[in-house]
């Protein structure tokens, strides 16, 4: 078992407008995945000016915009502006990229900065009321805690073990922009957890489970079940999936992206240039099993 004082010791939170900017480009850059639902999509999507998006897509395939994110708030205290700003001193182009796709979604920021600001208060409060574990669980049943307690266990695809020995730090921000009510990202000995903060809120109805709530997100498309009936026969590269389904590799990957996040698909091997996914069949089995608990029939 981890010893709980360290690993409380370990979590923090921040209020962090760059990363929440890199997690909402993430969202518009992937409507397979997240849907094009949230009420702040379409009025960011008005905002941007013709093209910016195709440039900043383009960017974050060079960039891991959650690192420099990261870089940048390092021990800073300017506004956002500025340390947009600053980086473009050095990297003028890509600078000028970011400065306007901020401008395009500081309005939706500001609107929840108290929020967000509120929920980090509240975040704290139960920290400090219960054992770190069960704290790091209770916002999405997609985490939980390894058997030995040394590691805790991410639902994605098969299952991603971290290893809390492997972490100096994990850290919690709430989102304006978050489509789950928990998104996770690793940077190097870092785990980051962006977090709804308007899931916080107690419910006169329970919550249905995040998994279950993912599992029929990614059941609910024509290709996405077609994808998963292809490799329910047989594993196959995404490159196959796209060839059998007339289909763009791009949009067959982003498809996947959220069957492997709802752990419906997993990541088998990898051939060369080629990684090769199952279908996980056990999850599909567990489905009907968790729809009846949810809804007390069982």
């Amino acid at each position: 078992m981890y010893e709980q004082e360290k690993l409380r010791q370990m979590i923090a939170f921040r209020f962090s407008p760059l990363l929440d900017m890199a997690l909402s480009l993430l969202v518009l850059q992937n409507p397979e995945r997240f849907g094009t639902g949230g009420p702040w999509v379409r009025r960011v999507l008005d905002r941007l000016p013709a093209g910016l998006l195709d440039q900043l897509r383009e960017l974050s395939e060079r960039v891991d915009l959650f690192a420099l994110a990261t870089e940048l708030e390092s021990g800073a205290s300017l506004p956002t502006p500025d340390l947009l700003r600053k980086w473009q001193e050095k990297e003028r182009a890509d600078g000028s990229l970011l400065l306007a796709y901020w401008e395009a979604i500081s309005s939706e920021v500001g609107a929840r900065a108290g929020l967000l600001a509120e929920s980090i208060h509240h975040a704290m409060a139960r920290l400090h009321g219960t054992d770190p574990l069960t704290f790091i669980c209770h916002y999405s049943d997609r985490v939980s805690v390894a058997g030995d307690g040394d590691a805790i266990i991410l639902h994605w695809g098969k299952g991603m073990r971290v290893p809390l020995a492997d972490l100096d730090r994990i850290l919690f921000v709430p989102s304006a922009f978050c489509p789950r009510r928990l998104m996770f990202y690793r940077l190097d000995r870092v785990q980051i957890f962006f977090y709804d903060p308007l899931f916080e809120n107690p419910k006169e109805v329970e919550e249905a489970p995040e998994s279950l709530v993912l599992c029929f997100s990614a059941l609910a498309d024509t290709n996405r079940l077609k994808l998963l009936r292809l490799i329910g026969r047989e594993m196959m590269p995404a490159q196959e999936m796209a060839r059998q389904l007339e289909l763009n590799e791009s949009t067959v990957s982003r498809h996947l992206r959220l069957l492997i996040e709802a752990g419906l698909v997993a990541r088998e091997r990898q051939e060369g240039k080629y990684v090769y996914y199952s279908l996980q069949p056990e999850r599909l089995d567990q489905l009907t099993s968790a729809v009846k608990v949810y809804l007390g029939r069982e």
